[in-house]
């Protein structure tokens, strides 16, 4: 299962870090998230407490929900007759973001123009509160992160040691440096073999500049895939497979190219398309996987079985992604 993204935001709120807010040389930096759409649940609330960034040398730096944008926005996350427990100061302990009201290309802000040291970055942490956590529920037994699926059942979202840690990243002396964290929660977000809860991990999630990304869409013709598009999904592979290669790997094979993937779905005024936001400039493989719900993230592809190998219908070799938006359409060869 897919999950979510960070998008950067122009507006300042004011202040930088919640305890350092003096640079010389006035580098800012913003954050958002975004997500890819994930199968079979309608609600992916995260509980996000902190957010830290740590130097290649030098003093981490942090934001509480004291800092954080639009902190009394829930999105619908709470749940009825509860409310957001507040620290000695009034502040929220945390914000709740539903990644599934962000898909796309579409963000939600969370840091806007913070004051920070330019230079080399070796780390980004998220600090989302572990759903499994007696101490991180609701009075009503509700945990703070959670996931609930299409039956209305609601799981605890488990983030190992209430943290994401992300990769690194570099912030530009005297301006801002906007980033999105982009959840493909497809590939990391599962559900373990006892099904009583949900596991978000660091892999399928991807911190990006937004000066370097674009929105990658188009549409899939209809007779492709046999005409059934209904389990279809857009595969993309940074690593560019040798011609004649057609042994695309599934996303438990992640570190042989496996970039992300975006779901085929019906189209306002008819025919299907697809949509993948925040996608790094540069050149991809893309395939059209007709059986795309049938990947298992941790599972990689058994050539004993054909229960979840990936039928594919269409390769797209060596496609050139370029800022704003780059249109590539699957249509019969």
């Amino acid at each position: 299962m897919p999950l979510i993204g960070l998008a950067a935001l122009l507006t300042a709120c004011g202040g930088g870090g919640d305890d350092n807010n003096d640079n010389p040389q006035n580098a800012q930096m913003s954050l958002a998230f975004s997500d890819a759409p994930v199968d079979a649940v309608n609600k992916v609330c995260i509980a996000v407490s902190n957010i830290s960034i740590h130097p290649v040398s030098g003093t981490e730096q942090s934001w509480t929900t004291a800092s954080f944008l639009t902190t009394t926005q829930d999105d619908g996350c709470t749940p009825a007759g509860q409310i957001i427990p507040v620290d000695s100061a009034g502040h929220p302990l945390f914000t709740y973001i539903d990644l599934l009201q962000y898909p796309g290309s579409s963000s939600r802000p969370l840091l806007a123009s913070q004051s920070v040291v330019p230079g080399e970055y070796s780390q980004m942490r998220l600090r989302i509160l572990d759903g499994r956590d007696v101490g991180n529920q609701f009075l009503d037994g509700t945990p703070y992160s959670y996931v609930r699926q299409d039956d209305e059942v609601i799981k605890p979202l488990e983030v190992p040691s209430n943290e994401l840690k992300l990769d690194a990243f570099t912030i530009a002396a005297n301006g801002l440096s906007a980033f999105t964290t982009e959840f493909d929660l497809r590939h990391s977000m599962v559900l373990p073999g006892n099904e009583d809860h949900y596991k978000l991990k660091p892999r399928g999630v991807r911190l990006v500049n937004n000066t370097e990304v674009a929105t990658v869409k188009g549409t899939v013709a209809t007779e492709l895939c046999s005409s059934d598009l209904t389990d279809a999904f857009v595969y993309f592979y940074d690593e560019l497979r040798p011609m004649g290669d057609d042994a695309y790997p599934d996303m438990a094979d992640a570190d042989n190219g496996f970039y992300a993937s975006a779901p085929v779905v019906p189209l306002e005024g008819g025919g299907y398309g697809y949509e993948l936001g925040f996608v790094n400039l540069g050149h991809y493989d893309m395939t059209l996987v007709c059986n795309g719900s049938v990947d298992d993230p941790v599972l990689p592809d058994d050539p004993n079985t054909t229960a979840d190998n990936l039928v594919i219908d269409q390769v797209k070799k060596d496609q050139i992604v370029t800022a704003p938006t780059t249109t590539i359409d699957f249509n019969p060869l």
